[in-house]
């Protein structure tokens, strides 16, 4: 890697002049979307105990040996996907820099611009017979630098995944082409080094199990022989990241997919429907490569849904797209362009739902190999257009047509890309930026929402509470009433009924219907019915949901507090009992559960015993209030040594 970049300083200077340039106002962003997988997004709050958000990178170079035993993403019940060199590297910067995430985004600019440079080179090798090598790799690379389509990947802190694994990639491949130049087998140790990094990384890269081998049949001069036999070697490397995944990490995997992500999730289509599907999706993309606006953060239904026909802009887009491509490489013999358009074929195929769903449908960020075949194609046919090619990267390179039309749409590059730098500034100023493109996104109203209802809770002066209320139920109802399988909306939308606006009945109806709409367990929802009911005055409705959402979910600690509550309150102590024994043993020394324990032995009778489940308490919690009510309960039973021990500490704690 130092003789690659010695070797060819000035052009890495130049493409990271050029990746500042296009997105170094990303710098100044703060941690958006999905960010907490990979660092700690959360801020000390004064007053409050703070606990980080991620764990693992919480406890920076120690947390390493964790990682490389752990799965990637976690939450909401689930463990899945395998990427420990990404995190290592966050528990690093975490370790030097702290919660940084100005320095995150700078990272990732600079890996950008190395990953360019990676990916002149990697053109360069492949089309050494060509005169215009240089000046043809420049183009494609600077014009996939420059690509809108990219800010997603540059701009979210989480994707360096995809940064690292195709720049890996990239140096794995660009060894096995020297290895085939001089035959030196250090080549190789090193293109199988980059090879399993890039694996650790994101298994997106597996891909460059065929487009290597690809790649050297188009224009080195090894044989089919040899092809395959190359094939061969990076499927065993793969077999071997397998076998080294299932024994560095014990947990299993965990993950569940939902209509509102993709329909092909849920439903059941024909064949001819799945196709159709297919070309949708990459319609989608063939527009978003061509016309990379308006670009959103979040796809999914229904932007595309099951209901398909041939008349669809999307699918003739696709359609229209294979046909000229391929009408094109037959009239014109174009080598580049077929290696161009076969490049972003196979590395497109996997992500248009036909080999199976995608979460979201579509993603930005996963068109980011592809999208190196589709600047190769049309680079070739730009080039193909010159009667004398330029084969040196000069100053009037793109003062002349037809690149100078490129230089044209470059300005308008930047111009886009950094108006959408400034949209990734938070997730707050994403989802807001882009909801105005997805009014019928279920699922990027829901996250809308969602941060609309963290505002409630928060003080914010720029906004009324009602009119953030109004906003957050807004986006919650388009989403659950374009997908009604998005429960957590219908489980928000209740509370700030229950919560803000007083509307239990209305509260009601949203936490039975996603109840209904979730498919799994939903032990929050049914402490919310509960709570529903409490309100209402049907104590008996409210204990039997109470009773399921800890059936559900042992660690609900609030339905467990209610549950003894309700017991107590209705003198049923020997009822309490057992449930106070139950919520004491999932949650030991808590504070709450000692003083239900207390007030059981008290109401009971057993003054004894509930003196010292207080006393429990205090020492778990020393506080004013329960100072003072230990003291007046030891005075009440003539316990004068404790009363005045208590009587103590309640004028030495402060306020």
């Amino acid at each position: 890697m130092n003789k690659i970049l010695a070797n060819n300083k000035n052009t890495f200077l130049i493409f990271l002049v050029l990746s500042f340039l296009f997105y170094g106002n990303s710098v100044k962003n703060g941690f958006s979307l999905d960010d907490s997988y990979v660092t700690i997004t959360n801020y000390p709050v004064k007053g409050k105990e703070y606990k980080p958000n991620n764990l693992l990178i919480s406890k920076g170079v120690a947390s390493i040996p964790k990682i490389w035993q752990s799965h990637y993403g976690y939450g909401q019940g689930t463990a899945y996907d395998y990427r420990p060199l990404v995190l290592t590297m966050f528990a690093l910067e975490y370790a030097v820099f702290g919660q940084a995430p100005h320095i995150n985004h700078f990272i990732n600019i600079v890996l950008y611009a190395a990953l360019i440079l990676c990916l002149f080179l990697f053109l360069k090798k492949c089309l050494y017979a060509y005169s215009y090598k240089e000046s043809f790799s420049f183009v494609c690379a600077l014009l996939f630098l420059a690509h809108p389509i990219h800010t997603e990947v540059v701009n979210n802190i989480k994707c360096r995944d995809e940064l690292l694994a195709l720049l890996l990639m990239l140096l794995s491949a660009i060894n096995i082409f020297n290895y085939f130049e001089d035959r030196k087998i250090w080549h190789i140790v090193f293109a199988t080094l980059y090879l399993f990094m890039a694996f650790y990384c994101k298994l997106t890269a597996a891909i460059f199990i065929v487009l290597i081998p690809m790649s050297l049949f188009f224009f080195s001069k090894i044989n089919l022989k040899q092809t395959l036999f190359l094939f061969g070697g990076l499927l065993v490397c793969f077999l071997l990241y397998q076998i080294s995944k299932s024994i560095f990490i014990a947990e299993k995997e965990v993950r569940f997919f939902y209509h509102f992500e993709n329909p092909l999730y849920t439903e059941t289509i024909s064949f001819y429907t799945k196709i159709l599907f297919a070309l949708k999706t990459f319609g989608m993309y063939v527009n978003l490569l061509f016309f990379p606006y308006p670009l959103r953060f979040y796809y999914g239904t229904p932007l595309v849904t099951t209901n398909l026909n041939l008349i669809d802009f999307k699918i003739i887009t696709a359609l229209i797209f294979l046909g000229v491509s391929f009408y094109y490489y037959f009239r014109t013999k174009n080598k580049i362009a077929l290696f161009g358009l076969l490049f972003f074929l196979i590395s497109i195929a996997p992500l248009t739902n036909f080999i199976s769903p995608v979460a979201g449908i579509i993603g930005e960020r996963l068109c980011f190999t592809a999208s190196i075949g589709f600047v190769v194609f049309i680079t070739s046919i730009l080039f193909s257009l010159y009667k004398t090619i330029p084969d040196k990267i000069t100053g009037n390179l793109f003062s002349q047509k037809p690149l100078l039309y490129l230089s044209v749409v470059l300005i308008i590059f930047l111009f886009l890309d950094w108006k959408r730098n400034a949209a990734w500034q938070s997730e707050f100023s994403l989802y807001e930026h882009d909801g105005q493109y997805a009014a019928k996104s279920a699922g990027g109203n829901n996250l809308l929402g969602n941060k609309y209802y963290e505002m409630l809770s928060n003080e914010n002066k720029a906004n009324s509470r009602d009119v953030i209320i109004n906003k957050s139920l807004a986006c919650y109802t388009i989403a659950y009433e374009v997908d009604s399988s998005l429960f957590s909306a219908l489980n928000n939308a209740g509370v700030i009924y229950y919560s803000y606006l007083n509307q239990t009945d209305k509260a009601l109806t949203c936490f039975k219907r996603a109840i209904r709409n979730n498919p799994r367990k939903y032990p929050q929802a049914y402490e919310n019915v509960g709570n529903c009911y409490k309100r209402k005055g049907d104590f008996i409705q409210a204990f039997k949901n109470y009773r399921i959402a800890t059936f559900q979910n042992p660690n609900q600690a609030q339905s467990y507090a209610e549950l003894i509550k309700l017991l107590i309150e209705s003198k049923r102590f020997a009822s309490a009992l057992p449930l106070i024994k139950e919520a004491d043993a999932h949650f030991p020394k808590n504070y709450f559960f000692t003083t239900q324990y207390a007030n059981y032995f008290l109401l009971s009778g057993n003054n004894t015993k509930g003196i010292e489940k207080l006393e429990e308490a205090f020492v778990i919690s020393p506080n004013k209030k329960l100072a003072e009510y230990i003291f007046n309960k030891c005075s009440e039973f003539n316990i004068t040594q404790k009363a005045e021990y208590y009587k103590g500490q309640y004028a030495l704690l402060p306020q």
